[in-house]
């Protein structure tokens, strides 16, 4: 992920669900597969809740930078949710 982005969003919003994303990504390296697939599917619900804020401004550069994050979670995470 683009740290560098993530860690000049001032957005509180963005920062509760950065930190929880971040959080289940550190407990994907500890589980196995099932468990993994769960977990990607948390992070896939976080990503989605950025992307549909009620507070978004596209004029915004902390918007915009939150969404595209958000969007690389989804591709990155969106495989492992739906694997079988």
């Amino acid at each position: 992920m683009e740290e560098s982005n993530q860690n000049n969003i001032k957005c509180p919003v963005f920062r509760e669900s950065d930190g929880i994303i971040k959080n289940i990504i550190l407990k994907l390296e500890k589980v196995n597969f099932r468990e993994k697939q769960d977990y990607a599917q948390d992070i896939l619900v976080e990503a989605n809740t950025l992307l549909l804020c009620s507070n978004y401004n596209s004029k915004n550069p902390d918007c915009s930078n939150c969404h595209s994050i958000s969007r690389k979670y989804l591709q990155e995470y969106g495989q492992l949710a739906k694997s079988s």
